[in-house]
């Protein structure tokens, strides 16, 4: 029986995933307790900060694990699906002297596993605050799943670009590493934006990330009140101009990329 082209792909994209899951993890919890580790220590730090200067919540009932966690778990998502995908092509060279393995799709089943990963934390995450009696449902359940998505549609964008520009400029991977920490700050996923000078804050608020950041809170904390001048336009126009940059810049470039594998 003949299969179609999307029946092919489908196993391809699945293959390639368990390979991942294969390679990060093996027979072993390492890799899957390290993945957990780092939200978990960024939180920790920041709840012992917070405990130092006696402020246990950070806002009308809104928790302070939970106020980092429901921001922190998106942007990891952003940030691990743009850097794993500009890494797919060299991880998965070999395979590309398959017919029906193109870079396209380990780069897919790359973003694909990051997501379903990150799911699974925020669910534990979740079953935790609620054992803890803290907030563990989204007030705006469907306006969360649509700040995550821009999350998303950011990193496949810059992946796509990046996986190009790592290809013609390997140096490019080191520095585009580098730039994720102060996007980290910059957004407010750790520290509330509102602290800093009016100023400053008139100069944040063109990352479209801190939009993001922001909004997430919102949807998740009906008491939470985001900064003026937020939306989800700009944030949304820049995400798509990245993913239609992306698109074709890999499109142009998917044969000489795929030589260079």
């Amino acid at each position: 029986m003949t299969r179609s082209s999307w029946q092919i792909e489908k196993a391809v994209v699945f293959a390639l995933i368990l390979r991942e899951l294969k390679t990060r993890f093996g027979n072993r919890m390492v890799g899957l307790f390290w993945v957990l580790f780092e939200p978990m220590a960024n939180i920790g730090v920041m709840l012992v900060l917070r405990i130092v200067v006696r402020q246990r919540t950070a806002g009308v009932m809104i928790d302070v694990a939970v106020y980092l966690v429901i921001a922190m778990i998106p942007f990891f998502i952003f940030r691990n699906i743009w850097f794993r995908m500009m890494n797919a092509i060299d991880g998965n060279a070999g395979l590309f002297g398959y017919r029906q393995v193109k870079p396209a799709d380990a780069m897919a089943a790359r973003a694909i596993m990051e997501v379903v990963m990150y799911a699974m934390i925020f669910v534990a995450f979740m079953l935790i605050f609620a054992w803890m009696d803290y907030r563990a449902v989204p007030g705006r359940p469907l306006e969360y799943l649509g700040v995550v998505s821009v999350f998303i549609l950011w990193g496949v964008g810059l992946g796509l670009m990046s996986a190009v520009g790592v290809k013609k400029a390997p140096a490019l991977s080191t520095f585009l590493q580098l730039t994720s920490f102060p996007l980290y700050i910059t957004s407010g996923v750790l520290i509330p934006i509102n602290s800093f000078p009016p100023l400053a804050i008139q100069i944040l608020m063109w990352n479209p990330l801190l939009h993001l950041v922001e909004l997430s809170r919102w949807a998740f904390f009906p008491t939470y009140h985001p900064l003026m001048g937020v939306n989800i336009e700009y944030p949304l126009s820049v995400g798509l101009l990245l993913l239609f940059l992306g698109v074709s810049v890999f499109w142009v470039n998917r044969q000489r990329v795929l030589m260079r594998a």
